[in-house]
């Protein structure tokens, strides 16, 4: 059996958190390279954070994410949570991110008993990983070209190996249309029982390529000169069970751009085309 890599090792510890008080989490921050905290990662605490004070038998299926104000990768991340309500099949959780006693991110998250019933789902659309390209490579080969403090954040060993139907050039961005499809697996095994860690996992991956794809259809790459680009909210529904030692197919697509704001959908699928979550994210993006 695969060994877990020290990448995919180190992100799952980032999403182990320390327990403060009854309630009361506090989280590493991790500097990718960017100018603030990852998005994905502080959701994917927050998650984690309620799943400490939700009953094992009640799982996650949906959360909804404001990000307030920009955090720092400097400094730890305390997780507030508070239970709003505990029905006789729904639980739901707010959870609040500060950093120096100021709120950077709320996330409001729904628990259920599970439930059968009705039963529909959309077709995973057909799709050729064989003509992706490695994102991976991508990163690597664009590291030679960055400042050494960057260099090394890009140049580091990744905790997902992901495969990409159309790749962008971050600092001089070509016409692509308002879409993306990737192929996505761990680098390394993720333990089959623990499903919050995979939902969490989903969530952390979820924040990368939403407003790389608002930007396909204007010409721009991420860090162009010129541009001002940040998370405004972040939605997810999860459907089905997770695996992500199996692959999961991620098909995004951007239907809006307007007022400096841009949307971009997501549905990810598994690779026998079953529908296992489906996101949102409206990010801003600005000329300056």
């Amino acid at each position: 059996m695969p060994t877990t890599h020290s990448a995919l090792s180190h992100l799952i510890q980032l999403l182990t958190l320390e327990r403060l008080d009854d309630g009361l989490f506090r989280g590493e921050s991790e500097d990718l390279g960017f100018p603030q905290v990852f998005g994905g990662q502080v959701v994917a605490q927050s998650l984690m954070a309620a799943m400490q004070v939700v009953e094992n038998g009640r799982e996650l299926h949906s959360c909804h994410t404001y990000f307030i104000r920009a955090g720092d990768a400097a400094y730890p991340i305390i997780y507030e949570t508070e239970i709003l309500r505990e029905g006789n099949n729904f639980t739901l959780v707010t959870i609040n991110a500060k950093q120096h006693n100021e709120i950077i991110c709320r996330v409001m998250a729904s628990f259920q008993n599970q439930e059968s019933g009705f039963e529909h789902q959309i077709t995973m659309p057909h799709f050729d990983v064989e003509s992706f390209y490695s994102e991976n490579d991508l990163i690597q080969s664009l590291a030679l070209m960055l400042p050494s403090p960057l260099r090394e954040k890009f140049s580091a060993e990744r905790p997902f190996d992901v495969r990409i139907k159309y790749p962008n050039d971050p600092f001089n961005g070509h016409k692509l249309p308002p879409k993306q499809e990737l192929w996505v697996k761990t680098n390394g095994v993720v333990p089959v029982d623990n499903y919050r860690l995979h939902q969490c996992l989903l969530a952390y991956f979820s924040d990368f390529h939403c407003i790389l794809t608002m930007l396909h259809p204007h010409e721009c790459g991420f860090m162009q000169q010129g541009l001002k680009i940040a998370t405004i909210d972040h939605s997810i529904w999860f459907h089905r069970p997770i695996n992500w030692n199996d692959g999961l197919f991620f098909s995004l697509t951007s239907p809006n751009a307007f007022g400096a704001r841009g949307l971009t959908r997501g549905e990810v699928f598994d690779k026998d085309g079953k529908l296992l979550a489906s996101y949102q994210q409206e990010g801003l993006i600005r000329k300056l």
